[in-house]
């Protein structure tokens, strides 16, 4: 049976306008201006220092060196801020999808009106667009009367508020599409709120909730502007450490490359394990009723 064409992919619509090798050269053209950056972050982290100074620069050295790794983990002690960033990280993620999700189910199944779930969805839109530096201020000062600067509870309750509007939106859409008739027949069978929530709602938003918790996780960690308003020395996160190697005596390209290099791992690692439910979570969380 002959496979029948769609007319409006971009695969055919590029080969009918520009022709087939003209398709693959920009193919491979936007690989390679996609890719090139993470080549040179790598091949940086295991270049010798006259190399990665080098001008012209190396594109393919001859030579290689652990020297940069050795030097974050036992001068600049990165595993100690590594852990830092994984454990606000984890907990904020962990937080996040359990308010959120409950937050978004209480506004869909709620005796709410229409017209009052979708102001609270533009809102909730509107708080995860406006600039956090605007906030930085009056964090800093809350933070610092609560006594708890250079903490890890001070980034993950700031992590957390700034992604929870983010989880309930997105969450918001997939609780919609699940049909009510699921809960009343689990209500017959003698269920209560909480069981009815976490054993029949929950399991069937799983793509929802991988790509909210794949969406908090990378914000978590990326996360820049807070980290380094609130953390003194101990509860510094990778993000900053990387940011510290520029400093008035000129770059530290190799411990620098190294630091980003650990940086990137676990996050790509987490989105190629999910990235099936990410993109399925993506995509159906996109269509709201």
């Amino acid at each position: 049976m002959k496979k029948k064409t769609d007319y409006s992919s971009s695969e055919y619509i590029l080969s009918n306008f520009l022709g087939s090798k003209t398709k693959y050269i920009i193919i491979g053209f936007s690989l390679i201006v996609v890719c090139f950056p993470l080549y040179w972050l790598i091949i940086s982290a295991f270049k010798l220092e006259q190399d990665y100074l080098a001008f012209p620069p190396i594109l393919i050295p001859l030579r290689y060196t652990l020297s940069s790794f050795v030097e974050i983990f036992t001068r600049d002690k990165i595993a100690i801020y590594f852990f830092n960033s994984i454990l606000i990280s984890a907990v904020t993620t962990f937080l996040a999808i359990l308010a959120g999700s409950m937050g978004a189910f209480a506004l869909v199944r709620g005796p709410i009106h229409k017209t009052a779930k979708n102001v609270f969805g533009i809102w909730f839109l509107i708080q995860k667009m406006y600039p956090a530096i605007a906030t930085a201020i009056p964090v800093y000062l809350v933070m610092r009367r609560l006594h708890l600067m250079d903490t890890p509870l001070a980034l993950i309750i700031m992590n957390t508020s700034f992604n929870l509007p983010l989880v309930i939106w997105l969450m918001m859409g997939f609780f919609e599409q699940i049909p009510y008739s699921l809960e009343e027949s689990a209500v017959l069978d003698g269920c209560g709120f909480m069981k009815r929530f976490f054993v029949i709602v929950l399991p069937i938003t799983k793509p929802g909730l991988i790509a909210s918790a794949i969406l908090t996780f990378v914000a978590t960690w990326n996360e820049f502007l807070f980290a380094v308003i609130l953390s003194i020395k101990r509860a510094k996160t990778l993000p900053v450490i990387i940011a510290g190697f520029i400093t008035d005596r000129g770059l530290a390209w190799g411990p620098m490359a190294a630091t980003a290099l650990l940086c990137l791992i676990p996050v790509m690692v987490l989105t190629l394990l999910v990235q099936k439910d990410f993109v399925n979570g993506l995509a159906m969380g996109a269509v709201k009723g």
